[in-house]
Formats: C-alpha cells, sequence, structure tokens
C-alpha cells in the first residue's frame, strides 16, 4: 500500500471513531442506553394515559355528586317549605 492511502484509511478511522466513539462497545451502549429511553418515555405515556382515564372517571363521579347534591338541597328545601305550609295553616287555624 502506498503511504497516502494509508494516510487516507487512518484519517477514516478516525472520523469514524468520531462518529461512533472510542470504540464499537461505547456505540452499542449508546445503543442501549436509547433503547432503555425508549421504553422509559412509552412507560411514561402509559402511564400518563392511565392517569388521564382515572381523571376522566373523577369528572364523572364528581358531576354525579353534584347531583345528588342538588337533589337532596332540593328535597330538604321542599321538605322544609311543606313542613313551614302545615305549621302556617295550623297557627292560622288556632288564631283565626
Amino acid at each position: 500500500m502506498p503511504p497516502d492511502d494509508v494516510t487516507e484509511l487512518r484519517a477514516e478511522i478516525e472520523r469514524l471513531r468520531r462518529l461512533v466513539g472510542p470504540s464499537e462497545r461505547s456505540y452499542a451502549d449508546l445503543e442501549q442506553d436509547l433503547l432503555a429511553a425508549r421504553d422509559a418515555a412509552r412507560g411514561a405515556e402509559a402511564t400518563a394515559g392511565s392517569l388521564r382515564g382515572q381523571l376522566a372517571q373523577m369528572h364523572v363521579e364528581l358531576a354525579r355528586a353534584r347531583q345528588d347534591q342538588d337533589h337532596l338541597q332540593r328535597a330538604i328545601a321542599g321538605g322544609a317549605r311543606m313542613l313551614t305550609g302545615r305549621i302556617g295553616r295550623s297557627v292560622r287555624a288556632r288564631l283565626f
């Protein structure tokens, strides 16, 4: 091999090492890190989806609780009006 070819090959090896890292093992480690990060991201997305589902369920339960509270307040107010109406009629009947 002529000396120019050897110099070019060494330059190419250095260029590739800068791209990949000091060794193929470093590249493999980076690939493992990439796969682990991808798996962690997918797990986080799954957790976020689960939490969105729980939040939606809590919104539904809150709406039902508010409806129940409204019905209860109306029933209490209606019962109080009926009671005051009876008392008023009773008092009027005794006074007049």
